[in-house]
């Protein structure tokens, strides 16, 4: 029963990356943790890590908050 969740987990996670840059993290490989660990190594590694913040500045940058007498916008980021 394991085995068949293992395999069927493999191919849900091929799927879901068909035709995406992702696919060819995990082409080859025939487990599905180690494929979950490839694209883990992928999502979390310090450059895209570096990526998601500079996002994330950028997007604060951009807000605009009227309440800021009322309410300050590090109480209103905090929730």
């Amino acid at each position: 029963m394991f085995d068949i969740d293992l395999e069927k987990v493999l191919t849900l996670l091929k799927e879901l990356c068909l035709n995406a840059e992702a696919e060819t993290w995990f082409r080859n490989i025939k487990c599905c943790r180690k494929a979950m660990q490839a694209l883990q190594r992928h999502y979390e590694g310090a450059d895209e890590s570096r990526r998601r913040m500079e996002e994330a500045r950028a997007k604060i940058s951009n807000t605009f908050y009227k309440h800021e007498g009322t309410f300050t916008f590090e109480k209103f980021a905090a929730f």
